[in-house]
């Protein structure tokens, strides 16, 4: 059985994984679903100056704190970026890693250099006077009745600066064994340009028809993809 770090996205927390996780466990894993500084039950910590290297030292202490090794990493939408760093960084702890929907790190790039110029509007619409940006609606998510309330009501304001800052240096997709999970209905066109991004990588794909966030819309056939994936051992090819 495997032992999984799960990294949340933007304006979430570790509390986007409750199901997934309790299946996961159901199946004999150990799982890990931390929440990044300021986010989720710690929102009243966020600041401004944080960026995406705070959210990397979060989980590189994570792993340290907690003695992690032969880990897999699993990364969502932004966390894609925090996923590639520990890639980078902590090899020695990192089995795996899956990207679920998440942002493929390019080096030396930020994800709004990745995104492009539509989500750096959509991200200027939603910024916020003291820096922060308020989160997207829940159904930009792939978010619903009657789990988009919920849902909703735990989003937290994210900080600007966090899309801005450049990947740490450079980002290698094949020093890691890696799989891709593609949501067909996510609506951001840059994350639905991931999927083939993978393939170019070689790294092993699989699609899912849901919105970007299936760990809260259909977590069972998710879990059954990520198990699939965690059978067979996937390596980059």
């Amino acid at each position: 059985m495997a032992t999984l770090l799960l990294t949340h996205g933007a304006f979430q927390g570790g509390w986007v994984w409750q199901k997934t996780a309790l299946l996961l466990r159901a199946r004999g894993h150990a799982v890990h679903a931390p929440t990044l500084s300021g986010c989720g039950y710690l929102a009243r910590t966020v600041r401004p100056e944080d960026d995406l290297n705070g959210s990397i030292q979060d989980m590189t202490n994570y792993l340290d704190m907690e003695d992690l090794k032969d880990v897999v990493i699993v990364g969502h939408s932004f966390s894609g970026l925090i996923c590639g760093a520990l890639m980078m960084q902590c090899p020695a702890r990192i089995r795996q890693a899956i990207f679920v929907d998440a942002a493929i790190p390019q080096s030396n790039r930020s994800f709004v250099e990745i995104a492009g110029e539509q989500f750096s509007q959509m991200l200027q619409m939603h910024r916020l006077e003291n820096d922060l940006v308020r989160p997207w609606p829940a159904k930009v998510f792939g978010v619903a009745e009657p789990e988009a309330t919920w849902f909703e009501a735990r989003l937290r304001p994210f900080p600007y600066r966090a899309f801005h800052t450049p990947f740490p240096g450079v980002f290698d997709p094949a020093k890691t064994p890696t799989s891709h999970i593609a949501c067909l209905q996510t609506m951001s066109p840059f994350i639905r340009e991931m999927a083939e991004k993978a393939r170019a990588f070689s790294w092993p794909t699989y699609e899912l028809d849901s919105g970007h966030c299936p760990m809260i819309t259909c977590p069972e056939q998710l879990v059954e993809i990520m198990d699939a994936i965690l059978q067979s051992g996937a390596t980059n090819t």
